[in-house]
C-alpha cells in the first residue's frame, strides 16, 4: 500500500505533499512546524503507521516499533487517542476490537486491545495515573502507539513515574527510552517539560539507546530556539525542520483553512479587581448569551478553572429560564476520567448541533486551546500569551466554513485584563504580567485572526528561567531505592512549571468510627477479591499541588492518606507532606468534587464511590506474583520455562541492537530465582492448600503455589544455625492485612521484606566468585557482574544498593548483616536450573559486598560492581535488559507447564 492509499483507507482523502513527504522521506525531521487545522496529527501517525507496517524492510528497521505520543493537555489525549484506533482500524491493523455508534463508523464508541500472539496488529494505550491492567509494557517487541500527558510521559522516562507502582518504574523506564520516536505536540504549552524533552533526546545520544531513538517537536506556533538546550543543539531549519511548501498552500483544502476570516473585536465585559470580586461572571454571561446564535457552537475560553466553573454556573442560571436554551457544557482538567470523557464525548460532537435546534456553549479552560477539533463560529477568549492565543483562535471557523457562500461570519472576542495593578495576581495567573501585556499590544492593531492575517505577526515571547536536567539528575534518578528517610529524588521541576504541580486524589467510603484510617489491602485465594485495592485511573482526579494543600489543611479530621508500599500500611497526608505526583486517597466525607463541575475543593460536594470492575491489590515490598497460571510449578520447571521465553524475544527483536548481550540475559533468565530455593520462601509456599497435596513433607523446590495470598515468609528457628537459640518472635504486627489459610507457628522467625531475588543474584556470585582483579579477565567480570544485576532487579526492588529496609526484624545477634529478609549465614541448596546446569549449594550466604571498599574474599562491593555496569551500558540501555528479563519472567509464570503463555489477567503490577 502507498501512502496515498492508506490515507484515502484512513481519512477518506489524499495526503497533503508535506504529509506524503513526512511518510516517504529517508529521515524524520526534529521539527514540524505548520498552521493549526491542516493535519499534524495525521501526518505524524499515518507517516509511523505507513513506515512500520507498509514500508521495505529497511525502512521499518530505521523506525522506532514505539510512538510515543506526548501531549500537555489531558482533554487531548482521548481524541488522540480515538484517532489512532480509528485509522487502524479502517487498515485492519488495530491489535483489538473496535466499536461505532453506526454502521459508518462516524463515531468510536470503545475499543479493545488484544495482544495476544494470534493478533500481530497495532497496539493503543493511554498512559495515565492508576492501575489499570494495561500490559503494553509486557510486549517490547509489538508495534505500539502510547499516548498521554507529559506529566505521565515524562516522569514515566525520568524512572519516577506519577501515579503507578514504582517497582514498575524501571520498566517504562527502560521501554521508553529505547526503540522509541518521541512526538512532543503543541510543545508551546509545555513549559519547562519541553527543556526536558530536549535534554532527555540528547541524553538518548549520549547515553546511547538500544534501537532507534528519536524525537520530533511540533506546534503551529513552534519557536525553535527553545530546542536550544545546555545539551542539545537547536535543530538546523534546512535539514532538521519540514513547514508548509508551495505545493501544501496551493491545495484546495489546505487554501480553504490559511483563507478562513476570524474578525476580532473586544469585549464589553472585562476582568479586574472590582469585576473579579462580583459581577464578572454574570456580565460575562449575558454577553455570551447575547453573541450565541441559534444551531451554532459558541466556545468560551477562559483562564482559571474556577473563573470557568463561575461562568458556567451563570449561564445556567440565565438559561433555566428560557423555553429553548442552548445545550451548556464545562470542559477542564480537574475532572475524574470518566465523569470527563463523557462530558467531552458530549460536548465535542458537532454533528449533534442541529441547524434548527438552540445549539450549544462551551465554557472551557486552557485544556481546549490546542489540537482539539471543534470548529465554533463564535469565540470568547481571555487575554492570554500570544502564543496561547494563537492557539485558542484556532478553535474558531477552523474548516473555513463561516463567512463564504451566504454562511454568518464568525467572531472571536477577546476578554481584556487589568494588568496595571500587579498585586492582584489572581487575575493574571498561570500566565506573567509582561507576556499579556505584549498580547494585548498586538491584539489591539488586528481586525482580523484567520490565519493569512497571523501569518505576518511575530510577537517574540522572552525564554523563561526553568530547571535544566542534567546528566548527573539523570544518572542519580536512574537507582529507585528511597534514601533513609523514605523520600525519593523530586522530578517535579523538570515536569511543570512550579504553579502547575499536580498531584492526584480519589475517594473511598470505610468505617470512620471503626478504623481512623482506611483498612489494609487484603487479598484471599482468589485474586478478583481484593478489599480496598489500589486506585484505578478512573478514579482520578489531578490538582494542583496548592489547593490539594489548602483543600487538607482545611479538614477537621485526618480524611487524606496516601500508600506507603515499603511499610505496607497507609500514612496520613497533611500540608507538609504532599509532593507532585502523589496519589491521595480521601474519605468520601472530605468532599471537594462535584461530577457537573469537577474539583471544587468544597467540602459540601461528596464524590460517588466508582465501583471497580478488576480491583488489583496495592504495591508493597513482600509481594510477590505465586499464583502463575493458577496450579503449583516447581522451581525448576519455572526457571525452564523462563529461560524458553527469554530465547523467543531474542528471536523476536532480532532485528532490534546487534549489541544486545543476549547471552547475559539468558543466564540470568535460568539464575533468577534460585534464591527461592532459600527456607523462608519454601516455608511460605506449604501454606498454600495445593502445595500441602502434593508435597506435604516439603521435600521438593516451588516457586508458584497456585495462589495469590499473600506471602509470609519465615524461617523455622531450629533451620537457622547461626541463632539457633534465638527466641520466638512475636507475629501480630507482622500479619496484619494478610489472609492466610493456616496459623503462623509460633516458632517461626518473620523475615519481612524478604527478597529471593537478592539471594539469587549472591548465589550466581558465590558460585562465579570474582576476588581480585587478576583472578578473571575484564569481560568476564563484566559478564558476571551483568548476569548479578539482572538477577537482582528483575522485581524492581533491589537494583544499585542493598540495605536493610526500616520494616525488617532484626537477627538476635546484632554482629549478624542483614537485608532483605536475607541473613548472615542462611543456606540455600543446590537447583536443577532447567538448562542442564545445576547451582552450587551456598553453605552459608555472606552479605560482605553490601559494605562500602573492596573485601579480600569477594571483591568489589555491591555498590561498586554495578555502578560500573551502569556507566558501561548506560542508565537507557540497562534498564531495557532488565526489562526484558522481567517479561520473560511474567510469561514464564504464566506458562502452562509446556511453555505456552496463558491470555489471562496481566501481570500484577505489584511484581
Amino acid at each position: 500500500m502507498d501512502i496515498t492509499s492508506l490515507y484515502r483507507s484512513t481519512t477518506g482523502f489524499d495526503p497533503y505533499p508535506y504529509q506524503a513527504a513526512l511518510a516517504t522521506e529517508e529521515q524524520w525531521p526534529e521539527v514540524l512546524s505548520v498552521p493549526t487545522g491542516v493535519g499534524k496529527t495525521a501526518a505524524v501517525m499515518l507517516a509511523w503507521i505507513w513506515r512500520r507496517r507498509f514500508g521495505s524492510q529497511a525502512v521499518r528497521q530505521v523506525t522506532p516499533r514505539r510512538l510515543v505520543y506526548c501531549l500537555p493537555m489531558r482533554t487531548l489525549v482521548e481524541q488522540t487517542r480515538d484517532c489512532a484506533v480509528r485509522w487502524l482500524d479502517n487498515l485492519g491493523a488495530f491489535a483489538g476490537t473496535v466499536t461505532y455508534a453506526d454502521d459508518k463508523k462516524s463515531k468510536l464508541t470503545d475499543f479493545h486491545v488484544d495482544l495476544s500472539s494470534v493478533n500481530n496488529g497495532v497496539s493503543v494505550h493511554v498512559l495515565m495515573g492508576g492501575e489499570d491492567g494495561d500490559s503494553w509494557d509486557e510486549h517490547p517487541e509489538r508495534d505500539a502507539i502510547i499516548i498521554g500527558t507529559q506529566d505521565m510521559l515524562l516522569s514515566r522516562a525520568l524512572n519516577r513515574g506519577y501515579g503507578m507502582s514504582r517497582y514498575r518504574w524501571p520498566m517504562h523506564f527502560g521501554l521508553l527510552n529505547n526503540d522509541c520516536l518521541w512526538v512532543m505536540d503543541e510543545t508551546q504549552l509545555m513549559g519547562v517539560g519541553l527543556t526536558t524533552s530536549c535534554q532527555m533526546a540528547a541524553f538518548r545520544t549520549q547515553q546511547k539507546s538500544f534501537g532507534i531513538s528519536q524525537t520530533l517537536w511540533m506546534s503551529a506556533t513552534l519557536d525553535s530556539n527553545a530546542l536550544a538546550t545546555v545539551d542539545h543543539a537547536k535543530p538546523d531549519p534546512e535539514h532538521d525542520g519540514r513547514t508548509l511548501a508551495t505545493a501544501d498552500t496551493e491545495h484546495d483544502r489546505v487554501a480553504k483553512l490559511l483563507n478562513a476570516k476570524k474578525p476580532l473585536t473586544v469585549a464589553t465585559t472585562q476582568l479586574n479587581a472590582a469585576t473579579d470580586k462580583k459581577g464578572y461572571d454574570t456580565a460575562l454571561a449575558d454577553e455570551v448569551l447575547n453573541q450565541h446564535a441559534a444551531g451554532s457552537l459558541t466556545l468560551v475560553v477562559l483562564n482559571s478553572v474556577q473563573r470557568a466553573r463561575d461562568l458556567f454556573s451563570a449561564i445556567n442560571r440565565r438559561t433555566s429560564k428560557q423555553d429553548s436554551s442552548p445545550e451548556v457544557e464545562l470542559i477542564h482538567s480537574r475532572f475524574r476520567p470518566t465523569d470527563r470523557q463523557a462530558i467531552q464525548a458530549r460536548s465535542l460532537d458537532e454533528s449533534t448541533i442541529l441547524e434548527t435546534g438552540p445549539g450549544r456553549i462551551i465554557v472551557a479552560t486552557q485544556a481546549i486551546e490546542a489540537g482539539v477539533d471543534i470548529s465554533a463560529r463564535v469565540l470568547f477568549t481571555e487575554l492570554a500569551p500570544w502564543p496561547s492565543l494563537v492557539q485558542r483562535f484556532g478553535r474558531c471557523n477552523r474548516r473555513g466554513s463561516y463567512g463564504t457562500a451566504g454562511t454568518a461570519e464568525a467572531a472571536v472576542i477577546w476578554i481584556d485584563i487589568d494588568t496595571t495593578d500587579t498585586k492582584k495576581s489572581a487575575l493574571r495567573l498561570p500566565y506573567e504580567w509582561d507576556s499579556l501585556d505584549r498580547a494585548r499590544a498586538e491584539l489591539n492593531s488586528l481586525t482580523d485572526v484567520g490565519p493569512q492575517s497571523l501569518s505576518t505577526v511575530d510577537v517574540e515571547e522572552p525564554r523563561p528561567l526553568v530547571h535544566v536536567l542534567r546528566r548527573k539528575d539523570l544518572i542519580d534518578l536512574f537507582d529507585t531505592t528511597p534514601d533513609l528517610s523514605g523520600n525519593d529524588l523530586d522530578i517535579s521541576r523538570y515536569i511543570r512549571d512550579a504553579e502547575d504541580c499536580d498531584v492526584q486524589v480519589y475517594w473511598r467510603d470505610w468505617d470512620l468510627k471503626a478504623t481512623a484510617k482506611p483498612p489494609l489491602p487484603t487479598r484471599s485465594g482468589d485474586e478478583r477479591d481484593v478489599f480496598f485495592p489500589a486506585a484505578d485511573r478512573r478514579e482520578l482526579c489531578s490538582v494542583p499541588i496548592a489547593r490539594a494543600r489548602d483543600f487538607i489543611a482545611k479538614q477537621k479530621q485526618k480524611l487524606a492518606f496516601c500508600w506507603e508500599p515499603l511499610a505496607n500500611d497507609w500514612f496520613p497526608v497533611d500540608k507538609s507532606n504532599i509532593r507532585p505526583g502523589m496519589t491521595i486517597l480521601l474519605h468520601q466525607t472530605a468532599g471537594g468534587y462535584e461530577r457537573t463541575l469537577g474539583w471544587t475543593g468544597e467540602t459540601k460536594h461528596a464524590p460517588d464511590v466508582i465501583e471497580l470492575d478488576r480491583p488489583r491489590a496495592e504495591a508493597a515490598m513482600d509481594s510477590d506474583d505465586l499464583k502463575g497460571h493458577g496450579a503449583p510449578v516447581e522451581l525448576t520447571q519455572h526457571l525452564r520455562d523462563v529461560g524458553r521465553h527469554t530465547t523467543q524475544l531474542k528471536e523476536t527483536l532480532a532485528d532490534l541492537d546487534s549489541s544486545l548481550p543476549w547471552q547475559e540475559v539468558v543466564t540470568a533468565a535460568h539464575w533468577h530465582d534460585v534464591g527461592k530455593g532459600h527456607v523462608a520462601f519454601q516455608t511460605a509456599m506449604l501454606d498454600s492448600d495445593a502445595i500441602r497435596q502434593v508435597d506435604p513433607d516439603g521435600q521438593r523446590l516451588w516457586a508458584k503455589s497456585g495462589e495469590s495470598l499473600m506471602p509470609r515468609y519465615r524461617v523455622p528457628a531450629a533451620r537457622v544455625s547461626t541463632h539457633e537459640n534465638a527466641p520466638s518472635t512475636s507475629h501480630e504486627d507482622d500479619t496484619k492485612g494478610v489472609t492466610s489459610a493456616s496459623p503462623l507457628p509460633s516458632n517461626s522467625i518473620l523475615r519481612r521484606g524478604f527478597r529471593h531475588e537478592l539471594a539469587s543474584a549472591i548465589a550466581w556470585l558465590e558460585h562465579h566468585r570474582v576476588t581480585g582483579d587478576s583472578s578473571s579477565g575484564a569481560t568476564d567480570k563484566q559478564f558476571i557482574n551483568l548476569v548479578a544485576y539482572l538477577i537482582a532487579a528483575h522485581h524492581g526492588k533491589v537494583r544499585l544498593s542493598i540495605r536493610s529496609m526500616p520494616n525488617e526484624k532484626r537477627p538476635p545477634d546484632p554482629t549478624i548483616r542483614f537485608a532483605r529478609g536475607i541473613w548472615e549465614g542462611d543456606q540455600l541448596p543446590a537447583v536443577d536450573l532447567g538448562n542442564g546446569q545445576t547451582s552450587s549449594p551456598v553453605e552459608a550466604i555472606s552479605l560482605e559486598i553490601m559494605n562500602i571498599g573492596q573485601s579480600e574474599t569477594h571483591g568489589k562491593s555491591w555498590l561498586a560492581r554495578m555502578l560500573e555496569i551502569r556507566d558501561h551500558y548506560g542508565p537507557f540501555r540497562l534498564a531495557y535488559l532488565e526489562t526484558l528479563l522481567r517479561i520473560a519472567d511474567w510469561r514464564g509464570s504464566r506458562a502452562d507447564g509446556h511453555g505456552e503463555v496463558g491470555v489471562g489477567a496481566a501481570p500484577d503490577p505489584n511484581i
